[in-house]
């Protein structure tokens, strides 16, 4: 059985309520982020390349809402000979916002992607899954080269997506785009959560703090699930534009879980809440690591920003969502050292503490190391 496509008004609102959340957590994140990288010229590539996604996702969603009220080039048989010049030319029009709104949908998609991607790489620095994370950040790049080549080459002449009537099939249906795209979004998709799920499983946080970081990662699993159902209706109900809430939904989802882990800053200052992460008792070894400690059951924290000291407290989840993931051994002393996947530091500002740190060749990070008995 068929089923009728959204009316106008169920798009405008269902769309333009998700994106205002969307757009709210887009701007809170940067607000955030300037908070800890004190100021936005401090900004990293993946926050730069999440306003460009705000950019992209105003269009989506004002070519969705535009694309729900016109008709395309893709006919029920038998339509084509009743229709009149102006219904021709209305359905032109409409097959041009169809190629604005399907490379909206894919760059929006894929520059969420990247932005995944890059934190990934910052907070697996000097662990082994850091190769594993650039791999998929591969796969990822050429994915998106696949997709773009597999919508260019799908229909020839390319004028043939507004034509009417179309010189091939695939100029209204989509349908050999739509598997390359539904194949490599939904597959790497599934790559990043194979990846970010073990990771925070394996942060040292909190436990109930832990679950709400895998909480909002495995959101992830709804992007995935929205993917798969846009292209379900895609190719069941080819005559409808059920798709259109999927690709709203599965958009918006992707939004919502790429910045969310941003805020924490931001909410800590507006609602005065504690730091993310908790301290917890140290249980080294009794032998001191430098001149760190030289006192039993002490411990010293380190902190600071973009090559600046400050006096926050270190080792937060704002810190670009820092925290433990492995512990790294000093084999000469068999001393352990938890280093937070935090902001640099400079070595001069470590030292000025009495510090020992390990030259790292791009980052130094802060490092939080307890000495004492175990």
């Amino acid at each position: 059985m068929a089923l009728a496509s959204p009316t106008p008004q169920q798009l405008t609102v269902e769309s333009w309520s998700m994106y205002s959340v969307g757009v709210t957590l887009i701007i809170g994140r940067i607000y955030s982020r300037c908070i800890i990288l004190h100021g936005f010229r401090n900004l990293q590539t993946e926050d730069y390349l999440m306003i460009f996604n705000a950019v992209t996702y105003t269009t989506l969603m004002a070519a969705i809402n535009v694309s729900g009220r016109t008709a395309t080039n893709l006919l029920e048989p038998g339509v084509l000979e009743t229709l009149t010049p102006s219904d021709i030319e209305a359905r032109i029009y409409g097959s041009k916002i169809v190629i604005l709104l399907e490379q909206s949908m894919l760059i929006l998609i894929w520059g969420i992607k990247g932005c995944m991607i890059l934190m990934y790489n910052r907070l697996t620095t000097r662990l082994q899954q850091q190769i594993l994370v650039r791999a998929v950040g591969i796969y990822i790049a050429a994915g998106f080269v696949a997709v773009e080549l597999a919508w260019f080459t799908s229909c020839r002449p390319f004028s043939g997506y507004w034509a009417l009537p179309v010189p091939m099939e695939q100029c209204a249906t989509y349908q050999h785009y739509s598997i390359v795209q539904a194949s490599f979004n939904i597959s790497s998709d599934l790559m990043m959560l194979c990846i970010a799920i073990p990771l925070f499983l394996r942060a040292k946080v909190p436990t109930k703090k832990k679950l709400i970081l895998v909480g909002i990662f495995g959101c992830g699993i709804f992007v995935i699930l929205a993917a798969i159902l846009n292209k379900y209706y895609n190719f069941s109900n080819p005559f409808t534009t059920i798709y259109m809430l999927w690709y709203i939904r599965e958009a918006s989802t992707a939004v919502y879980v790429s910045n969310l882990p941003m805020l924490w800053p931001l909410f800590r200052r507006v609602f005065n809440i504690g730091t993310f992460q908790e301290r917890s008792t140290p249980k080294y070894d009794t032998q001191p690591l430098s001149n760190l400690s030289k006192k039993k059951s002490t411990q010293t924290s380190l902190a600071g920003s973009e090559d600046r000291i400050t006096r926050e407290p270190a080792l937060e989840i704002d810190q670009r969502i820092s925290f433990t993931v492995e512990e790294y051994r000093r084999e000469e002393k068999g001393a352990d050292v938890d280093v937070e996947l935090a902001s640099k530091e400079s070595l001069e500002s470590i030292r000025s503490h009495g510090g020992y740190v390990r030259t790292v060749p791009s980052h130094v990070y802060k490092a939080e190391v307890s000495s004492g008995a175990p």
